[in-house]
């Protein structure tokens, strides 16, 4: 080194140590272990400002922009970055539509846009101004700010609330890292099963989970009596905010997860010599506090009773039930392919499936098992305590596994509720222990200072590369080489995320996660847009006429069209025969079907759609969450219970129809048609 740089580089030097000093003395845990509370809140309050200016610029990733070229042409000007996801109809069409037909309408209880009315809170969770507000975090913004910021706060508050607490819990086991439990919390969130499914009743389930069991965690090792208060008060609360989601299928997953952490947690505190009674009473404030949230969330159920009666007697859903043993090769492919994520952007689905439900995790805790068990292994020949917590995460992957692939124990399964979940949904469940097993490796490998061989951690990288090869040997194999065009580097993703596991297993895993978070951002980081606000069909000129007939002149509606039709009736807030039902309005269809001839047709959550038709409504089901049924305006139906008919793409010639008014569209114009009776 030249003489004239020996200067500049002592000084970098200095400042390097001098940082890493201050870094080291702020990351230092308590003597129990445990970190500080700076420690803990650091990073959420991080996570809470940048929530704060998103939401304060009502920015997110709403796909709700999709309905824009649909009503107008060229460039959606709220659009600031990516595209929306068709794919993710539920949220930009009818969760969006529902949720602005119930700001339009005041927050009500029951949304009367359905003939007969529809439960706000089931099973769309809608905003609405009742008590059970107080656990639906993500509606809160419907109570105090307008429509577009009000969907900023509802996309981030679950997702910052999940990221959170994944940071809460990795700082827990690895206080003296708190960068990287922040990194690997950031990363974990940008796994392409959250970002493609990116629901509320995802997020939810998943930030309960982590906090119990970060919850479990102190309970054992703080002797705080304010610490278990504190705890118990959150996992009460998100027991009541995971609860009223009522999705099983994310669910059950998670809850068994947990059930087989905290079990296995308890034998390890024992074995490192707390008493039975010491850990009763520690862990007896936590499962009262879950015991009433389940408490509270009875309540709430009982109340409502009729619409969960409606929903689980639908033709679809219904009650499904899920046997053992149902996964096949196809479903495994999907699961351990995180190389390919690639593909569910620009192939529109992976393996003959969309890309919501062929989105999986890096598992890169499930692939660190074999490190599990050299750690376990080493405390054998040392006689020192075994890591049962890990064991625990470990028996819930193992039995996922068991569940998808082997059949015979359906009353097993049927006791511990996994039948009512399925092969895709089970995944959470998987991304969960590999998540957790991960923060277990860390803390081992940092307790003990140990460095796995490399043979081993050179195994257990290849391991994942194998995998991954399969998953592509399968696609040639099985004709469908062309998806491999759709992933074009999943080599480069496989070499990265098998260097994260080797990094991991060889102690370095600052390393490890920076290649982690790596993997997950890049595979992920553009599925959903960057969008300002919400697009409000309020504001287009078709629904303001709608609007301002409705209001003069009141009347039911019934759309004919394509989706953007039901959206503008619906949240125009006028009573119409078009949307999406969830409990079926009995109301409506015996005004639709008086004998009930197309019950089965009916009975489903599903969309409803018109077409035209000649006498009394035919109704049919292209999809099993389709309902199409005729119109025609001169039908008793017709003439007894519709004033109105909002078309698009469809020329309407009928001599009990009037046109009113008509607006231009890209592809065909709005047309507002008045039911006259018949001669």
């Amino acid at each position: 080194m030249p003489r004239s740089d020996r200067p500049r580089f002592s000084r970098i030097h200095g400042l390097w140590r001098a940082w890493s000093a201050r870094y080291r003395s702020f990351a230092a845990p308590k003597a129990n272990g445990l970190p500080t509370r700076r420690v803990f809140l650091a990073f959420p309050a991080i996570l809470l400002i940048f929530g704060a200016i998103a939401v304060g610029f009502a920015i997110s990733g709403t796909s709700s922009g999709a309905m824009y070229s649909k009503v107008y042409e060229g460039h959606d000007p709220a659009l600031l970055a990516g595209n929306p996801q068709m794919i993710r109809s539920d949220e930009w069409y009818v969760n969006t539509s529902w949720a602005i037909s119930q700001v339009q309408r005041g927050l009500p209880e029951r949304n009367e846009t359905v003939p007969g009315g529809m439960d706000a809170a089931l099973p769309h969770d809608l905003p609405r101004a009742d008590w059970s507000v107080i656990f639906r975090p993500h509606l809160w913004g419907y109570l105090v700010f307008d429509v577009g910021h009000a969907t900023a706060f509802k996309w981030w508050i679950p997702s910052l609330s999940f990221i959170a607490a994944a940071y809460c819990f990795l700082v827990t086991l690895i206080p003296r890292r708190p960068l990287l439990a922040a990194g690997i919390a950031v990363g974990f969130f940008f796994s392409p099963f959250f970002q493609w499914w990116f629901l509320i009743a995802l997020f939810w389930p998943m930030t309960w989970a982590l906090v119990t069991m970060t919850a479990v965690v102190w309970a054992a090792r703080d002797i705080s009596r304010s610490s278990r208060w504190v705890w118990a008060a959150a996992v009460a609360f998100f027991t009541v905010v995971m609860a009223m989601g009522i999705y099983a299928p994310f669910i059950v997953p998670v809850v068994l997860v947990v059930a087989l952490f905290a079990i296995g947690l308890v034998i390890e505190e024992k074995r490192k010599g707390l008493a039975w009674r010491t850990l009763a009473i520690r862990g007896t404030l936590i499962l009262l506090a879950g015991g009433l949230g389940a408490l509270v969330t009875a309540g709430w159920l009982v109340s409502k009773q009729a619409t969960i009666n409606g929903f689980l007697s639908t033709a679809y859903p219904g009650q499904r039930f899920t046997p053992p043993g149902s996964g096949g090769l196809a479903t495994g492919l999907r699961t351990i392919g995180s190389s390919f994520s690639e593909a569910l952007r620009y192939g529109g689905g992976f393996l003959d499936i969309n890309s919501s439900e062929a989105s999986t995790f890096f598992l890169i805790g499930a692939f660190l098992i074999p490190i599990v068990a050299w750690v376990a292994y080493r405390a054998v020949r040392a006689r020192t305590v075994l890591p049962w917590a890990a064991f625990g995460l470990v028996a819930s992957i193992l039995l996922f596994t068991a569940f998808s692939y082997l059949p015979g124990w359906d009353s097993i399964a049927h006791l511990l509720f996994l039948d009512r979940t399925s092969d895709g949904r089970l995944r959470i469940g998987l991304g969960l222990a590999s998540f957790a097993i991960l923060g277990y490796v860390i803390r081992a490998l940092d307790e003990s200072r140990a460095r796995v061989g490399l043979v081993l951690s050179s195994a257990t990288a290849a391991l994942f590369l194998v995998s991954q090869a399969i998953v592509a040997l399968t696609l040639v194999i099985g004709g469908q080489a062309d998806m491999l065009r759709y992933a074009p580097r999943w080599w480069v993703f496989a070499l990265v995320s098998a260097a994260s596991v080797f990094l991991f297993a060889r102690r370095r895993p600052v390393l490890g996660g920076i290649a982690f978070a790596l993997v997950t951002f890049l595979s992920t980081a553009t599925v959903n847009p960057i969008y300002v606000g919400v697009f409000d069909l309020r504001g287009t000129p078709v629904a303001k006429a709608v609007m301002r007939l409705d209001h003069r002149y009141p009347g039911a509606w019934v759309g004919i069209g394509e989706v953007e039709v039901s959206g503008v009736l619906l949240q125009s807030g006028a009573v119409a025969f078009s949307g999406v039902q969830g409990a079926p309005s009995r109301t409506m269809w015996r005004e639709v079907d008086p004998s009930s001839k197309y019950r089965f047709n009916w009975n489903r959550l599903a969309g409803i759609g018109w077409i035209p038709g000649i006498g009394e409504p035919v109704i049919t089901n292209p999809a099993p969450d389709q309902i199409v049924a005729t119109f025609d305006a001169c039908s008793t139906f017709a003439q007894s219970n519709v004033s109105y008919v909002l078309a698009k793409g469809t020329k309407l010639s009928s001599p009990c129809l009037v046109r009113v008014q008509s607006f231009s569209a890209p592809k065909a114009p709005f047309v507002i048609y008045r039911v006259v009776r018949s001669d």
